[in-house]
């Protein structure tokens, strides 16, 4: 075999390899957006990032255990008579998204069971406001 014949073989190969990943690119049916209002989101990110460090800012770190059976987010005890949101986001698929709404009134943690959602990838979202200064916390868990 000549060069020749090597070089069309291989350029062969790759125009067959790339029609092959287009086939199999349009053949998905379920293809999510991450969010239905993008830019409207990244305008408000300065805001996010805002809430973001209000939270480094607290006495303690804000931590979350997860186990097999749930989900357990410790908040410092400054959080009380606190509320907020709790969003279970999954990147996979929008329809999967849950959103808790919860109060800290006598604890200042909250319990989730974990049991009937998906296994797989999720992003915790918590948002939570006290005496009107917002916070927002963002962790990946593999549930």
């Amino acid at each position: 075999m000549n060069w020749g014949k090597g070089i069309a073989i291989l350029y062969l190969s790759f125009v067959a390899f790339m029609i092959g990943l287009v086939y199999l690119c349009l053949q998905q049916k379920d293809i999510f957006l991450v969010t239905e209002d993008y830019y409207k989101e990244e305008l408000a990110y300065q805001n996010k990032i805002d809430h973001m460090n209000n939270v480094k800012t607290l006495s303690a770190p804000v931590t979350v255990n997860y186990t097999e059976t749930g989900l357990t987010i410790d908040f410092p005890d400054e959080s009380l008579n606190a509320i907020g949101m709790i969003r279970f986001y999954r990147p996979s698929n929008a329809n999967m998204d849950i959103s808790i709404p919860f109060k800290l009134v006598s604890e200042s943690s909250v319990s989730l069971p974990t049991d009937t959602y998906q296994n797989g990838l999720w992003v915790l979202k918590v948002t939570w406001e006290k005496d009107s200064k917002n916070y927002y916390l963002e962790e990946k868990i593999t549930i």
